[in-house]
């Protein structure tokens, strides 16, 4: 299993979420669509013991990976691309930008 690791301050709470993982994936190749949600946590050893995740957020990523691709691996690796310099976020309450994770780093779980 992989996560992404990247600092980021929970906007409801201010604490702050190191560990975030893959709770959820839909490939939609019909529609060249694909949706991921990720639950962020404290740390994974917050997570181990069983804590609630920080939040919840689901990203609709407009493309989809080849067949020769593992989706969950793909649509991690999308998630930490870079933002655009051309990039402007919205600003309206309850916006996930897209790039949340950018320059985070697709990590293994150790067992």
């Amino acid at each position: 299993m992989k996560y992404i690791e990247k600092k980021l301050e929970d906007s409801r709470t201010g604490a702050l979420a190191v560990y975030h993982e893959v709770t959820g994936l839909q490939v939609d190749y019909t529609n060249h669509s694909t949706f991921i949600t990720i639950s962020s946590f404290v740390s994974k050893e917050k997570k181990n013991e069983g804590k609630e995740s920080l939040s919840i957020n689901t990203f609709t990523i407009p493309s989809v990976p080849s067949w020769e691709q593992i989706p969950y691996e793909w649509a991690l690796s999308e998630l930490v691309k870079a933002e655009p310099e051309d990039f402007v976020p919205e600003t309206y309450a309850g916006y996930v930008n897209p790039y949340m994770f950018a320059s985070g780093k697709v990590k293994n779980v150790e067992m």
